[in-house]
């Protein structure tokens, strides 16, 4: 299992969902598959367009570091639409330099003295995910994209570190 801890500025509320690491249903399982090939093919830092998708113009940009730690952004059109960061939960110092890298660039600007409280997340395997205000109807789909992308990250970095993969570490 991981959590996804999604942010909303606007509101400034969080909704919190947990979900299996590999995905139980068909399309979970097809986007996944589809998201593994895509990342297989590239470099630890890129931004490039989501080839894969019908719709739209969104492309990720990616930069996953040493620990078992990640930043993904979305961007549509040339705009950013989403930015966050995926915790495996092998690394705590990895984790932390994240959280810090997130709570500088976006959180402390959008929220100030406030930003804290949104990075109480002790979960593991982990994705903090701020959607941006703007557009409300990329939202479902910037969801299911991140969840699609966290279930593969963790799945690669559980792998590669030998830890199982279920349960969350905490």
């Amino acid at each position: 299992m991981f959590t996804i801890r999604t942010i909303f500025p606007e509101q400034a509320r969080v909704e919190t969902g947990t979900f299996e690491i590999v995905p139980s249903n068909e399309q979970g399982r097809a986007v996944c598959a589809l998201f593994l090939e895509f990342l297989s093919s590239q470099p630890p830092e890129f931004r490039a367009a989501l080839p894969f998708l019908k719709k739209g113009e969104i492309e990720l940009e990616w930069a996953s570091a040493a620990g078992g730690a990640a930043l993904a952004s979305f961007y549509e059109s040339e705009e950013p639409v989403s930015m966050g960061i995926l915790l495996a939960g092998v690394n705590e110092e990895s984790d932390g330099q994240m959280m810090a890298a997130l709570k500088q660039a976006v959180l402390d600007p959008l929220f100030g003295a406030e930003a804290d409280r949104y990075l109480e997340a002790a979960e593991r395997p982990l994705l903090l995910n701020v959607i941006f205000p703007g557009n409300p109807e990329l939202t479902p789909r910037l969801q299911l994209l991140a969840a699609a992308l966290a279930s593969v990250f963790f799945r690669v970095m559980r792998e590669m570190s030998g830890l199982p993969e279920a349960g969350n570490q905490q």
